[in-house]
């Protein structure tokens, strides 16, 4: 082993810092593939373990949950079918969470420190911000052992507690809190929330729910710790009867939590299901942790899935150091070779140089990860909190598991992608290791063989688009993906062989003489050529790829919204237009509406949050008569809205694409949907298309749904217009109907279209990140590959600065190289991008997510985003050029 280590310094150290700027260039490439695959790790996990968090701090010692499979709510009525369990050691308690808007200012940190010391009762006004929070509802006076909780004043306040011995530290073991949180109106206020509006004890505030505003006082402040750390400290706790008050529940609760003793929960389940009605769960604080990871599940692996592209990227990086390295020694590994130095010694050599570049740049990613991973958390909790569960999401939580994870893959496609240069080291001969060019000649026999292999590749991955789903997730699709980008690769060095030969006389006809010898010079290095363009091939093919994938959902939704929002206006609460999907409206603003000079119909459409088959889906109610004279609903089957909505009546219903493709459900087809009358089978007439969520939506007749769920409040209404009606007149005159003490927002279709696009944008964010890292590490690929290219023709730069050649022609040579390795890798990564692009659009994305999506190329952006690469590339000869022009023909040549 020592003598390993002896070569190993003698042979790669001294080479490694002669040629420090190529081998920072691996680094960066690899810290860069594994720093974006840590921070999109870290965000995804971070977002799921934030909501286990909430889940256990807000459920205690519970270890049984009762809660509605139906919708919002439970009947608190249940408590009295359970007292008998009491009997058998089991605790209950009714529990409200549930999302509500707070409205304030926030303030500086500065400013909210000061206030918190000797600040005076604040008061947040109906003009400041809204943001959502989770107001939570629970029996102070329950056991101690569903929740504990501290408030956490400051140093005045505290000392004051102490004076008049009522201080907080004192009854968190008890599970109690200060008397003064049973005043009327009275709250506790989540530090986080507290800290941010400049809140303490006394201070005033105002939320927002459904359609009015409700006026709360502070009776203190929580700590992180116990109930006060759930939803990262923006919540506000307040008794359960308070809570019903604030959000017009009466006699109902989120769901009923239960500690049973631990040998005790599974019976019991079942005792349970015996004593509720057929539309509760009975279920475990677990089982709302998984339900979260199985809505999230697409979400995170097509992330994951793109993140891994970029690690492709790098390990061509990986593969092109260490094929120079070893290329360009292969005299010298003859030498020792013939010295009588075993392939093994060779082989643990390179080895060690592989493990040593692969270390530091993972080590490099693993602490660049660690800083873009907030960025990322911020991205992805946008689309996390928009379409799935609004935990708030501030700040990463680490995993050591997840470093480690990063490491192993890291290190494990560092040696997969170094291995083929490895055993070239190890098996070639001592007499054709010292023969100049014999590896090329090696690629230039097997070119045609890599590329049937190629083409069998593509082949394969035609064939997997073609599969479905396993369990829901596009595993096929995602190989065939990783197929198509193998296929497009080994192409390359065959293609390349054809073309390289044809562009000498065009190239100097154009380019005078440097021209010919770039393109010859590339065809004789065309091993080291073929994986600089394949690599920025794939850069390329990621970015192009993500491009068409974005615009073709941007111009879906966009067309979607134009074709099937036909209404003029659309009326919400400030709540629900906040955010709160729960904010509602009286079913009276419907008539009033409608009874309005200048509008032609109004139609009231509710939403609720259900369960269908373990996973949650939204349950729609239209008035589907208005629908059918005035909308334009895109079915799957062409039918018009007219003749679905005709049929839609009673007992039937249809359904979004989403649902139906995630639940395998067809037109024609019975679904079961639980309901407070029980379980209900609804007939699908036809299934929709609809981009609002992935969830899925099943829309039954409004009449229906209000003697099924007893439920008369809407969630909006859509306005249709007289044809000669003027909007803002009307638009004034609704307002003068409806609003009274109710706090509405109405809004055009224009408007409307504008607020989809910046949430799909913001939904998108993470993707718009990821191309450009990709195209990062690509280009290091190209520069990587010209600075072997320019050590590997010192003897040919010598020979021309013999007959003549000036450094600036030298230099012109070096470009044109980098000019067109950009150009082939533009033209690839188009063409691979292309084929990547159709398996996002029809294959991955309508299994993981269940939207079909109209096919939509960003010309435009293409275009400029080709010129952009190849004055990148180009670029990134200038340091290889000036080694080129720099180039000393004596030394050069007497080397030989």
């Amino acid at each position: 082993m020592q003598f390993v280590l002896s070569l190993f310094y003698r042979f790669v150290i001294r080479d490694v810092r002669v040629n420090w700027v190529r081998t920072l260039l691996t680094i960066c490439g690899i810290a860069l593939g594994v720093s974006v695959f840590l921070a999109i790790s870290i965000a995804n996990d971070t977002a799921l373990t934030r909501f286990s968090e909430t889940v256990g701090r807000i459920s205690g010692k519970a270890n049984i949950e009762i809660m509605s499979l139906s919708g919002t709510g439970v009947d608190q009525e249940i408590l009295r079918d359970l007292s008998a369990l009491g009997a058998i050691g089991v605790k209950d308690t009714p529990i409200i969470d549930e999302n509500v808007v707070f409205v304030g200012n926030p303030i500086e940190p500065s400013a909210a420190a000061e206030v918190g010391v000797a600040g005076s009762a604040g008061v947040a006004t109906n003009r400041g911000d809204r943001e959502m929070v989770q107001l939570i509802g629970i029996d102070m006076l329950a056991d101690p052992d569903f929740k504990s909780y501290q408030e956490d004043a400051d140093e005045a306040d505290k000392k004051s507690k102490r004076d008049s011995n009522t201080k907080s530290a004192e009854s968190e073991n008890k599970g109690a809190v200060d008397l003064s949180v049973f005043s009327p109106r009275a709250v506790l206020v989540g530090s986080k929330l507290a800290a941010r509006y400049g809140l303490h004890e006394g201070s005033t505030f105002q939320l927002l729910v459904s359609d009015h505003m409700e006026s709360l006082k502070a009776a203190g402040i929580l700590s992180s710790q116990g109930l006060g750390g759930a939803y990262s400290g923006n919540l506000i706790v307040a008794d359960i009867g308070l809570a019903q008050d604030i959000l017009h529940w009466p006699g109902r609760v989120s769901r009923i939590d239960l500690i049973a003793p631990e040998d005790m929960v599974a019976p019991l389940q079942e005792k349970i299901r015996s004593l509720v009605p057929d539309d509760v769960l009975v279920t475990t604080p677990d089982t709302r942790s998984e339900q979260a990871h199985k809505m999230t599940r697409s979400f995170e692996y097509n992330l994951l899935a793109l993140t891994l592209i970029a690690l492709m990227v790098g390990m061509f990086l990986i593969y092109n150091t260490m094929t120079i390295t070893v290329l360009r020694r292969r005299p010298e590994i003859g030498i020792l070779r013939a010295l009588g130095v075993s392939r093994t010694i060779i082989l643990r050599m390179f080895l060690l140089e592989a493990l040593a570049l692969g270390g530091m740049g993972t080590l490099l990613g693993l602490v660049l990860g660690a800083v873009m991973a907030d960025g990322a958390l911020k991205a992805v909790a946008q689309t996390f909190q928009y379409f799935y569960f609004k935990v708030p999401l501030d700040k990463v939580t680490v995993d050591p598991r997840q470093y480690l994870l990063a490491f192993l893959i890291g290190m494990g496609l560092t040696l997969a992608a170094a291995f083929p240069p490895l055993l070239e080291a190890s098996s070639v001969a001592p007499a054709e290791a010292t023969r100049r060019a014999s590896h090329e000649g090696r690629v230039r026999s097997t070119k045609l063989v890599m590329f049937v292999l190629g083409l069998g590749a593509l082949a394969i991955a035609y064939f997997m688009s073609l599969q479905a789903p396993v369990y829901g997730f596009p595993a096929f699709g995602y190989a065939a993906a990783l197929f198509s980008i193998i296929g497009a690769s080994l192409l390359t060095p065959y293609t390349l062989g054809l073309v390289l030969p044809a562009l000498a006389q065009p190239m100097a006809s154009v380019f005078g003489a440097e021209g010919r010898i770039a393109a010859r010079s590339l065809k004789g290095t065309l091993g080291r050529t073929a994986v600089a363009s394949a690599s920025l091939m794939i850069g390329i093919a990621m970015m192009v790829a993500l491009a068409i994938m974005i615009s073709s959902f941007r111009q879906t939704v966009t067309a979607w919204i134009d074709q099937s929002f036909q209404a003029d206006l659309w009326l919400q609460s400030q709540a629900r237009s906040a955010g709160n999907k729960e904010g509602r409206l009286p079913e009276s603003v419907v008539a009033k509406v409608a009874a309005v000079k200048g509008v032609a119909a109004a139609e009231g459409f509710v939403d609720r949050r259900i369960m269908y088959e373990g996973m949650s889906a939204f349950l729609g109610a239209a008035d589907l008569d208005v629908l059918a004279r005035y909308g334009n609903q895109l079915f799957v089957s062409g039918r018009s809205s007219k003749e679905v909505c005709a049929k839609v009546v009673g007992m039937h219903c249809m359904v979004s694409e989403p649902f139906a493709v995630r639940r395998g459900v067809k037109a024609g087809d019975s679904i079961s949907l639980d309901t407070p009358r029980g379980k209900k089978s609804f007939f699908v007439d036809d299934i929709f298309y609809d981009y609002a969520s992935d969830l899925g939506y099943v829309i039954i007749p409004r009449d229906t749904y209000k003697n099924l769920f007893a439920d008369d409040t809407v969630s909006n209404v859509a306005i249709y217009l007289d044809k000669d009606a003027n909007l803002d007149k009307v638009r004034s005159d609704v307002l003068s109907a409806v609003s009274g003490n109710s706090l509405l927002t109405l809004s055009s279709t224009a408007e409307l279209r504008k607020q989809a696009i910046i949430i799909f944008d913001r939904t998108f964010a993470i993707t718009y990140a990821l191309h450009t890292i990709a195209v990062t590490v690509a280009i290091l690929s190209v520069m990587n590959a010209l600075f072997a290219l320019t050590l590997e023709s010192k003897r040919e730069f010598a020979i021309l600065r013999y007959v003549g050649a000036s450094r600036g022609q030298l230099s012109k040579v070096v470009y044109l190289q980098a000019a067109l390795i950009g150009v082939f890798g533009n033209v690839g990564g188009i063409g691979l991008g292309y084929i990547l692009s159709l398996l996002l659009v029809h294959v991955i994305n309508k299994q993981s997510f269940g939207w079909s999506v109209q096919y939509s190329v960003p010309f435009d952006f293409i275009a400029q985003s080709t010129v952009l690469v190849i004055v990148t590339a180009v670029l990134s000869a200038v340091v290889p050029a000036k080694m080129a022009a720099r180039t000393l023909a004596p030394a050069a040549v007497r080397d030989e």
